[in-house]
């Protein structure tokens, strides 16, 4: 380029017009190289614009030789509510490939834990009846879904109205073959619940004593209400309300 800005020098010395074309020879030179392509690439230089895309959630990723830059959402990391969610979705996927696989055998259809504990506890969501029964589960995180809380709001024209009792089911493996360990957590009186423990004594309630896989949580707490009201149990003396086992 020096070489082209001489000779146009040279033949242009002796002209009127000489340092006019020179000037416009320089400036031209100076704007070749202010426009000079700062991307070495095979395709076309992209296009950033300075207002866009600079939250602290994104990130500028470069793909491709063509140096196309894209723009990917950095995320944050799954919540423990969404990582509950998709194992319980798959736990449902699971049960219903083994009820399709049951029905296809000729065989009866035995609905697997899981999914009939994740059934029950839909259930307990919406909320049961007139809402003086109700459960749910104490640790969320809990896969296996062992341990829950139950509520049960004492019958009307007996020692236990108005009072709130809590009680804790355990759910072992073996639900719903075998029926939940049930214990109340609030103090109560009554026939089939040990006074030094809370625990339901399953000889002394006839729902755990003649235990159906077809029985669920929601029937135990309802009648366990029903139990309140019975003759033996409606006046007896209760512990102070608010005390717990």
């Amino acid at each position: 380029m020096s070489a082209l800005l001489s000779a146009i020098f040279r033949s242009c010395r002796s002209c009127r017009n000489g340092r006019r074309r020179l000037k416009k020879a320089v400036c031209s030179h100076r704007r070749i190289s202010v426009q000079a392509p700062k991307f070495r690439s095979c395709g076309s230089p992209p296009t950033l614009k300075p207002s866009l895309f600079l939250s602290p959630s994104m990130s500028l990723s470069s793909c491709g030789k063509a140096g196309v830059i894209g723009v990917q959402s950095i995320c944050q990391k799954p919540s423990a509510q969404a990582k509950r969610d998709k194992e319980r979705q798959r736990e449902r996927e699971r049960s219903c490939a083994a009820m399709t696989l049951g029905s296809s055998a000729g065989s009866g259809v035995v609905v697997p834990r899981n999914f009939r504990l994740l059934e029950e506890l839909e259930r307990g969501e919406k909320g049961i009846g007139d809402g003086t029964v109700s459960y749910g589960m104490d640790d969320a995180d809990d896969i296996y879904m062992r341990s829950w809380t139950g509520t049960i709001i004492g019958p009307h024209n007996t020692v236990h109205e108005g009072r709130i009792y809590q009680l804790k089911l355990f759910c072992d493996k073996d639900y719903p073959e075998k029926p939940p360990t049930v214990r109340f957590y609030s103090r109560v009186n009554m026939t089939c619940v040990n006074h030094e423990t809370g625990v339901v004594d399953p000889k002394k309630f006839g729902l755990l004593a003649n235990w159906q896989r077809e029985y669920t949580m929601e029937d135990i707490l309802t009648q366990l209400k029903k139990e309140m009201a019975a003759s033996h149990n409606r006046k007896l003396v209760q512990p102070p309300e608010g005390t717990h086992f």
